[in-house]
């Protein structure tokens, strides 16, 4: 039976995670080993910074100084993430005289993104505004010209029969005129005064 080609082998790991800050993350160092020997894992951190890269052992990162690192040979957890926490996290296996490496993991703490219902963009957004716009206006419009338009409606009704009441009276014919008018002229007769009948011939009955 032949002996195995390799003792250890890293396995595949997530390339990036995306947490927001104050979250907590785990960072998985994935392999498989066959014998029973004592390993070493060391966790890396890679930060870039104008195209240069900076490699320093996890124990002395920011994060570790502040209490928020936990490691094992399996995993890697950082609690409370901050945005300066964003970088390449690697565990590099050592067995023996060999050390192992893993692809890495990318930590990406940001804000999550929020979701908007319309995705539209500037220009679209200002004729939306625009549109808004003309319906508040004639909105506003509108029920201001309806009641000018119902008053003036009013008048005109208003105008047409007093017109219609003026016409009644044009055509009346006097000698048709009611009894009371016929009376009232008969009283108007009564309180004439006594002076113009002195021309007239009255002859009153001797007692």
């Amino acid at each position: 039976m032949g002996k195995s080609c390799w003792t250890l082998k890293m396995q595949w790991v997530r390339t990036s995670v995306l947490v927001s800050p104050g979250d907590n993350a785990k960072l998985l160092c994935n392999y498989d080993k066959e014998t029973f020997e004592a390993i070493d894992v060391t966790w890396i951190q890679i930060k870039w910074c104008q195209n240069i890269s900076g490699t320093v052992n996890i124990t002395e990162s920011e994060a570790s100084m502040e209490g928020r690192i936990r490691f094992s040979q399996k995993d890697l957890e950082i609690k409370n993430t901050q945005r300066n926490d964003s970088a390449l996290y690697q565990c590099r296996v050592t067995l023996g005289d060999k050390t192992y490496k893993s692809c890495g993991t990318y930590l990406r703490v940001q804000e999550a993104e929020t979701y908007t219902f319309f995705n539209i963009g500037e220009i679209a957004k200002n004729r939306v505004i625009t549109v808004e716009g003309v319906l508040l206006l004639l909105c506003t419009i509108f029920p201001g010209m309806l009641l000018l338009y119902k008053k003036r409606w009013e008048n005109l009704r208003l105008l047409t029969l007093s017109q219609t009441g003026d016409d009644l009276y044009e055509d009346l014919n006097l000698d048709e005129c009611s009894t009371y008018e016929d009376i009232t002229r008969g009283l108007q007769a009564t309180y004439e005064d006594v002076g113009s009948f002195r021309g007239m011939d009255i002859q009153l009955e001797k007692p």
